[in-house]
Parts: C-alpha cells; structure tokens; sequence
C-alpha cells in the first residue's frame, strides 16, 4: 500500500469514526460556556491554584507561563486566539504513540443574544430568573477540553468539572450553559448541586414535552434526557400516557444516574425499575426528540406506553 493510499485509507477511517460519533451523539470536544453581566478578570495565580486543588496537577504552555509578572488574565474579546491553556497531568490518555495529558481551554466568545438559547429557557424548571439573566450578559467564555474525548466519561466529566468549579471559584459567571445538554444554570445552584454529589446536574438536561395533534383521547407526553449521549452514554427517554411527570421524571433521572455509574449495561428486553413490582422494559433507540442520538427507551408497558412514534413535539409545558 502506497503513502498516499494509507493517507486514504486513515481519511475514511476517521470519517467512518466522525460519522458514527455523530450518528450516536457522542461529543468529540466538550464545550460550556460562561456568561458574564460585566467584563471578566482572571487572577492568574488563584486560578491555577484552583485549577490545582480540583483537576490535581496542571501545567501550561510556555508562552502563558510568561506573563505572570501580570496578574491578571482580561479575555480580549476581539480575539478568540487570547485563551489560557491547561494540561491536566492526572488525566493521561492513552494514544497510538504513547501517553498524553487531557486539556482544557478557557477562550472568549461571541455573545450571543437571549434568544439563541430559546429551548434551553423553555426547559428551565429549575431557574425562573434563566431568560432574564441571560438577556443582561453582554460577554461570554467558552471552556472546553481538547484530547480528552478518550476518557471514561465518569473522568471526563470529573475533568471539565473541575476545571468548570475552578474558574467559578476565582471570577463567578451569571450563568453557565452546557451546551452538550442544551441546559442554563444559575451559579450558585449548580455549585451546591455539583458539592452534594450530584454531579449531572449541568451535563444532563431532563426535559418534558406535551405532544400535540395526536389521535388519541388520553394526553400524549414525552420525556427524556439529553447530554449523557456526548459522554459516550445513552440518554433516556420515555413516551406515556396517564402517568405523573414528577414521577417519570425521576425515575429518568435514577436511569441515567444508574447507566453513568456503570455504563451501557442495560440490554434490550431487560427491565429497570424502582422496585420487584414495577419494572419497564428497556430498548435502545434513536431519540424521538432532537437532538439525532441513541437513547434508552423504557416501557412502562400498557395502557401507559405511548409507542416507538410520535407525533411532530408540540410546544413544551
């Protein structure tokens, strides 16, 4: 095989790899952003002191370890090429020629107006306040790993985590949105959370759906998860009839916590539940709610189980 067939040949490799990613909705590169009411300013050497005490040992390019004679780090705006790199020593992955260390990467951002995070708002249960505060930030920060994407998810979230817990902790956004679960988050709430243990609170998005302009006389919902997919786990995802969505909504939410903990453990025909006596079949599908991805479909079995098709989603509650 020539050079250039082999060159070929790792192009549609690569491909085939993107190609499947994206049929599941596994995320290459993790992204969250941070988004300020006024300019943010970085003290240098808290930061990578906390950046330390969460993520464990980082070191930095040579050019940014250069200017700390400054003490401070105020993102230009303008340029996306102002950033601050981390490698993050206690994260190692594993590559075809040897070892290295997963990154992370703190960079400006385009503001973007309220109404790009329109359907991140619509499923904003837990923050009242999400769209108005969002309306008043007039700069934004993109955090984002790089070669990190071979982790286990468990350490690749505890990663961005981290790294995420470091910067709040030196300069506290307004508001932080995981894009990978389309999910807006006041600060302080998500600190809490993310300290009692509950560490999908931002990666994971648990959303509810009214379905309109169906055929039958019971009211038709649907509910999923979105954002575990990214990690390299499937969502969940539920389409009933009759039931209570507090309830599917937190049966969902043990689902997704049980499948992070251990991974893709559950086969199709296999049952999950809360107890002996209630116990819903399980199968993987594409999700009936976008974004396109693999989810874990449960069965609360009849007459509660709306099927595998759904109308077009109507508007959210």
């Amino acid at each position: 095989m020539t050079h250039e067939n082999e060159e070929l040949e790792l192009d549609q490799q690569t491909q085939e790899m993107l190609a499947a990613d994206q049929d599941f909705g596994f995320a290459r590169v993790y992204t969250i952003e941070l988004k300020y009411k006024q300019k943010p300013s970085f003290a240098r050497k808290r930061l990578l002191e906390k950046m330390n005490l969460y993520t464990g040992e980082v070191q930095q390019p040579e050019e940014q370890k250069q200017p700390y004679h400054q003490s401070t780090w105020e993102p230009s705006l303008e340029s996306e090429s102002d950033l601050l790199h981390f490698f993050h020593l206690n994260y190692l992955v594993n590559f075809a020629d040897g070892e290295m260390p997963a990154q992370t990467s703190l960079m400006p951002a385009p503001s973007r107006p309220a109404s790009e995070y329109e359907t991140a708002v619509q499923q904003a249960w837990h923050w009242a306040d999400a769209e108005a505060v969002v309306e008043e930030c007039q700069y934004s920060l993109f955090l984002t790993d790089m070669m990190a994407s071979g982790l286990e998810p468990k350490e690749r979230l505890r990663l961005i985590t981290g790294a995420l817990r470091a910067i709040l902790e030196t300069t506290p956004c307004d508001a932080i949105y995981f894009r990978e679960s389309d999910k807006l988050l006041e600060p302080g709430d998500y600190l809490t959370a993310i300290e009692a243990g509950a560490s999908l609170y931002g990666a994971m998005n648990v959303r509810f759906f009214n379905v309109q302009g169906n055929d039958h006389e019971q009211e038709e919902m649907l509910m999923d998860t979105v954002g575990l997919t990214a990690l390299g786990i499937p969502d969940a995802q539920c389409h009933y009839f009759d039931l209570e969505p507090g309830d599917v909504a937190q049966y969902l939410t043990s689902l997704a916590y049980y499948m992070f903990d251990r991974g893709d453990v559950i086969q199709d025909g296999e049952t999950f539940g809360p107890s002996e006596e209630l116990r819903w079949h399980c199968e993987h599908q594409y999700a009936l709610a976008g974004p396109h991805r693999l989810v874990l479909d449960v069965d609360p079995g009849h007459p509660y189980y709306a099927g595998k098709h759904v109308a077009p989603i109507a508007d959210d509650m």
